[in-house]
């Protein structure tokens, strides 16, 4: 993690992990899996004006996904099969001009409406454990938030 010297906030960050395997997998090391995320504040995905590349790419043992645009806010996205297969590609809209997150405020609308304390398709548990996994990488790269952010008070004055 590399930490913006004016302010101290995180600008670039790699990611290793390695976790369990839920599917089969032809990989040696069978039950482990791993995953690569790097993000960088001053990096653009398309600084060149050449073709745009995605900016995200999942992989796996049958293919992956490529999706273009911001990761908060897709252009579009492909399914790419390995070997011999169709290649999907959807593009997404947005309406008006927002940055994102609406898929999420739906989902926050939709439990409201419907008296839900959890979501189903996003359950406290794995936001817990996505929440875990940032606090462990800001802890190996030194970034510490004042402790008023990291409160579990609320209210709370900042």
């Amino acid at each position: 993690m590399s930490l913006y010297h004016l302010t101290g906030a995180d600008e670039a960050t790699s990611i290793l992990l390695t976790f369990p395997t839920s599917t089969p997998s032809n990989l040696p090391h069978l039950g482990e899996s791993q995953a690569v995320a790097m993000t960088h504040l001053r990096v653009s995905t398309n600084a060149d004006d050449k073709p745009v590349q995605p900016s995200v790419r999942i992989q796996g043992t049958k293919g992956e996904i490529q999706v273009y645009g911001p990761a908060f806010r897709p252009e579009k996205y492909r399914v790419v099969p390995k070997g011999e297969g169709e290649v999907k590609e959807v593009e997404c809209s947005f309406p008006g001009d927002g940055k994102g997150m609406y898929w999420e405020a739906d989902e926050v609308a939709r439990c409201l409406r419907d008296g839900k304390l959890e979501s189903d398709s996003m359950p406290w548990e794995e936001s817990i454990i996505i929440m875990e996994v940032m606090d462990e990488v800001r802890r190996q790269g030194g970034l510490v938030y004042p402790k008023n952010i990291e409160s579990t008070v609320y209210p709370t004055s900042l």
